[in-house]
């Protein structure tokens, strides 16, 4: 009868680490998940700012005031391109 105690003690272990790797691969999923959207969020809200990849940088290094964004060929491009 101890045996039988300790075969349903060791299924049982066995089962709940399968569901522990199990939640773990999902975490590790919908960390990935959440990383692409934020990288979607940033990408969307920095083309928006229709700046220059100059214009861009020195804003990111705090050179804001300095890179303020003006009206240049490229962003004519890009008006452009966006109203096909």
């Amino acid at each position: 009868m101890a045996v039988s105690k300790i075969d349903r003690i060791d299924k049982e272990i066995h089962k709940t680490r399968q569901k522990i790797t199990e939640y773990q691969n999902r975490l590790k999923e919908l960390m990935a998940e959440k990383t692409e959207q934020e990288n979607m969020q940033i990408i969307s809200l920095v083309r928006g700012m229709n700046m220059t990849p100059d214009e861009l940088a020195a804003f990111l290094r705090g050179d804001a005031m300095a890179a303020a964004p003006t009206l240049t060929p490229y962003h004519e491009q890009e008006d452009s391109d966006n109203e096909e």
